[in-house]
């Protein structure tokens, strides 16, 4: 994994980078057959513990991995005594085998060797234990949004590309055999945000944050001014999909 290039930008991560709908742990919750409350969850790819915090808030005990530890040392800081931080790797995990009900990856999985992270994540599940993998995309037709995407592939020279959000997620872990069964479900949801919040949270993307600082200002001056010209003054709607792959030992 290399998320520790998020440790420059772990503060505007943390501050700015959307939640996940409460649907999506009700999901895991239907996915592992009993409440979060008491299980067993390791978060790979924690970051600043956007998600772990969520999953301890159902009352899960999380162990949140993750290889920056400038983005742990923000999860260290903003959790409770239920997350437990540990510097590692997904691809190598430093944990046992068989003690975890549930495994998630939020928003992470991309950044792993699938070859690698999903017998690792196999290895920690017990028995008919869960992994889970998720990420929010911008789900929108408005021209704001066509423009940003336009630019933002012209200016990190083809990083960025919109067409991510179609990228069949789940074969990874359909096709490595270690799974008795994989699905995918797509959970539509919206977020009001200030616009100066939402050019933070789009200022921690790894393409966005790789960028000279003027192709940013450039980038940031036509995403306000297309949020402005589409949907007026402050909040403005964010629209987002949140895919979800869940899986069963």
């Amino acid at each position: 994994m290399t998320r520790q290039l998020f440790d420059h930008v772990a503060e505007a991560y943390d501050a700015a980078r959307p939640d996940y709908p409460g649907e999506l742990f009700d999901t895991l919750e239907s996915a592992l057959g009993q409440p979060l409350l008491r299980a067993r969850v390791l978060d790979v790819g924690a970051g600043t513990g956007i998600a772990t915090r969520a999953l301890a808030g159902r009352g899960a005990d999380v162990v949140a991995v993750d290889p920056g530890p400038g983005v742990l040392s923000v999860l260290r800081s903003r959790s409770t005594s239920r997350v437990h931080p540990v510097l590692g790797d997904g691809n190598a995990l430093p944990l046992r085998d068989g003690h975890f009900d549930l495994v998630t990856y939020a928003q992470s999985f991309h950044w792993t060797r699938p070859e690698c992270s999903l017998p690792e994540a196999a290895r920690v599940l017990h028995d008919r234990g869960v992994l889970a993998l998720w990420w929010n995309f911008l789900d929108t037709d408005e021209q704001w949004y066509d423009e940003w995407s336009d630019l933002a592939g012209l200016l990190s020279g083809g990083a960025y590309d919109r067409a991510q959000a179609d990228v069949e997620y789940a074969a990874p872990a359909r096709e490595s055999g270690l799974f008795q069964w994989v699905s995918t479900v797509d959970l539509p949801w919206r977020r009001s945000v200030r616009i100066d919040d939402f050019v933070t949270d789009m200022s921690s993307h790894s393409y966005v944050s790789a960028m000279a600082a003027a192709e940013q200002g450039r980038l940031f001056d036509g995403l306000r001014a297309g949020l402005r010209r589409d949907q007026g003054a402050d909040p403005v709607e964010i629209r987002y999909r949140t895919r979800l792959v869940v899986a069963r030992r």
